[in-house]
């Protein structure tokens, strides 16, 4: 029911915010962005801060906190590293609520900031950021969500060609989860200019992960040797359907805008970035499903998602773009109902939700 409200309630505040290109600055407009944004961040922030014990990692993270207070040997990065001792310096305890409220506002910030600053439209892309459970997600591995929403705000810096701060970005991204560093290669590669050839090459790299699956671990185990005896993560998971099925709907989607709004495409700044990084989110959930945590590499390029879906709909008028905006909207919901459907699973467990204001006695936390 809270998630569901949050959605709903969100998405109808998301109606009050006009893109930031189409509004003069200083303006009453803008004044009341702000004013609504600021309602939105405190609609989303709260809940994620209030919880406790909810996420299917939420204990590891506990532990982590506490082995980098203590200098032991822990798999995170120095940035998160480095916080976490800073925080527990200055409160005085390992106080991990606080850690966790931290890591969620900077999460829903950034996601917020990226939205209202690239997006055509903004309500449509809010609500693709919360029916897509992009934001309940960032309850589970909360420094992976932290910089999935910082590589994602970004992506203005990559469309605006402001390289310098494109890199200094992703790499204070890295400092929290070194998978960001994947991005230096794959968001220019997704913004150069593609020929026929890059196509032959990005389809050759496609077939080359199914043929050459055995390399392609080798080379994954010698690049994280931490791996070399976790033989369930070697494994590899299971082919994610439902990731290949959004980057094929909405490749499809634009090939078909390419045809009857091939001029409006065009016209709308960072479309062809956003295409090329779905069309290597597929390459990548279809050909390298086996690699542990191909799911982290994808998201860094499906989060586009959020930009590319409300541009291909502004690029249809009248009843046509309503239609379309309708199917967007329908879509969305139906994935939102699947998603809750799995919440309560063990990979997500952010159902039921708890929160430290109502927790029963004898489970109080530290706080």
């Amino acid at each position: 029911m809270l998630y569901t409200l949050l959605l709903v309630t969100g998405t109808v505040l998301a109606l009050r915010v006009r893109p930031r290109d189409t509004t003069l600055p200083g303006s009453r407009m803008a004044a009341q962005n702000r004013l609504y944004l600021s309602v939105l961040f405190w609609l989303l922030f709260l809940p994620a801060a209030l919880r406790v014990y909810t996420g299917n990692d939420y204990y590891t993270y506990i532990e982590h906190f506490h082995d980098s207070k203590l200098d032991h040997y822990v798999v995170t990065e120095p940035g998160f590293n480095l916080l976490v001792k800073a925080v527990y310096r200055a409160l005085g305890g390992e106080y991990f609520l606080v850690i966790f409220a931290i890591f969620s506002a900077l999460t829903v910030f950034f996601f917020l900031r990226g939205i209202y600053e690239q997006s055509c439209d903004v309500t449509l892309s809010f609500f693709l950021f919360m029916a897509l459970s992009l934001y309940f997600q960032s309850y589970n591995t909360v420094r992976y969500y932290f910089v999935l929403a910082l590589v994602f705000y970004s992506l203005r810096f990559v469309r605006d060609r402001e390289w310098g701060k494109f890199v200094l970005t992703v790499l204070i991204a890295s400092l929290f989860h070194k998978t960001a560093l994947a991005v230096l290669l794959l968001y220019p590669l997704a913004a150069m200019r593609w020929r026929i050839w890059h196509c032959v090459v990005l389809a050759a790299g496609g077939i080359s992960g199914i043929v050459l699956r055995a390399q392609y671990m080798k080379l994954f185990v010698w690049l994280y040797p931490s791996y070399v005896n976790e033989e369930e993560y070697l494994a590899g998971g299971g082919i994610s359907l439902i990731n290949i099925a959004r980057c094929l709907l909405v490749v499809g989607l634009f090939a078909v805008m390419w045809q009857f709004a091939g001029k409006e495409l065009k016209e709308k700044k960072g479309t062809f970035l956003y295409f090329r990084m779905n069309l290597l989110a597929l390459v990548m959930y279809s050909c390298f499903y086996y690699v542990p945590f191909v799911s982290r590499l994808g998201y860094y390029l499906n989060v586009s998602q959020l930009l590319l879906i409300p541009q291909l709909v502004y690029c249809l008028k009248g009843k046509k773009r309503m239609m379309l905006y309708g199917a967007v909207l329908a879509a969305g919901i139906l994935y939102f109902i699947v998603f809750l459907y799995r919440a309560s699973d063990d990979l997500i467990s952010i159902l039921p939700y708890r929160t430290w204001l109502t927790v029963p006695d004898g489970m109080t936390p530290v706080f």
